[in-house]
């Protein structure tokens, strides 16, 4: 290879990566504001979203230093393409090396950030990693059990705020837009839970979006569990339990919607079906109010 291949192969090299990664960071900026909006738009995706970015970051200025190295090497190789010298042959091997680095790792970069399963994959590396956090075992039950279940304190966590005129809704719309987040909060800012109640609420809304955008199939039971105990904390303070009157029924529980359930008598004298766990739960805590 002569003198004047070498200038014009790397100065070509200099330049042309220098153009790709302008156009990559132009991509990754839309990409990003393209993220922020579906964050706005939907405080579910909050968490992943955060794992995403600082993955992407990483790789970004990793790639970053190694495109900068590879421009810096491909200049320096023309500069000194001028002169003959023992190491020239050396300069040039590793700057085509850092070049083809710089490409390959920047088209690997286009196709991670465009790949449409990011998000189920993201969620379901976090559930794992939160599994000791979460407290998680191995009994597993289907996702649906515990949707309904959390579906169940969603809809009691409403009520709670509509009954109390805790919640101001958004011009033009009829029914409650609170997403759960925004529910709890506005339970702590008007001292209805403490501290640790809402950080036990955050944790099971976490979950509950790991599990729905991971796509998830099955749940952890301790977690239905959590979710029960919780739901226990906004229903209807009439429901304490004075006795039982009789064995199983075939009935839906009040409380969870699920049978069997053991007919039982109210505070305020009326006849309920309740399932053993949530009889349990209202016996043991006799649905201390928040």
């Amino acid at each position: 290879m002569n003198n004047d291949h070498i200038y014009w192969l790397f100065s070509a090299a200099a330049q042309s990566i220098s153009a790709f990664i302008a156009f990559l960071l132009t991509g990754y900026a839309l990409v990003h504001t393209f993220m922020e909006n579906a964050r706005e738009k939907d405080d579910t995706l909050e968490e992943i979203n955060a794992v995403i970015g600082q993955e992407y970051h990483t790789r970004l200025t990793l790639l970053v230093w190694i495109t900068g190295l590879a421009i810096i090497f491909s200049l320096t190789t023309v500069f000194l393409n001028r002169w003959e010298f023992s190491s020239k042959i050396s300069l040039m091997i590793i700057t085509t090396v850092l070049d083809l680095i710089a490409i390959i790792g920047g088209m690997a970069f286009v196709v991670s950030i465009v790949n449409p399963s990011a998000y189920e994959k993201t969620a379901t590396k976090i559930l794992k990693e939160k599994k000791k956090e979460l407290n998680l075992t191995d009994n597993i039950i289907t996702s649906s059990k515990f949707f309904e279940k959390f579906l169940h304190l969603e809809r009691l966590i409403r009520e709670y705020l509509r009954d109390r005129k805790l919640y101001v809704p958004s011009r033009g719309v009829q029914r409650m837009s609170f997403s759960f987040r925004q529910m709890i909060e506005a339970l702590l800012q008007n001292k209805k839970i403490d501290a640790s109640f809402y950080e036990e609420l955050l944790q099971i809304n976490k979950y509950r979006n790991l599990v729905f955008h991971g796509h998830v199939k099955n749940a952890d039971q301790t977690m239905v569990d959590r979710v029960r105990k919780v739901a226990s904390h906004f229903e209807d303070p009439k429901l304490i339990v004075t006795e039982t009157m009789g064995g199983p029924s075939t009935n839906s529980c009040l409380i969870c919607s699920e049978s069997p359930t053991i007919p039982v008598k109210t505070k305020d004298g009326k006849q309920i079906n309740m399932c053993r766990k949530c009889l349990a739960i209202h016996k043991k805590e006799n649905l201390k109010k928040i």
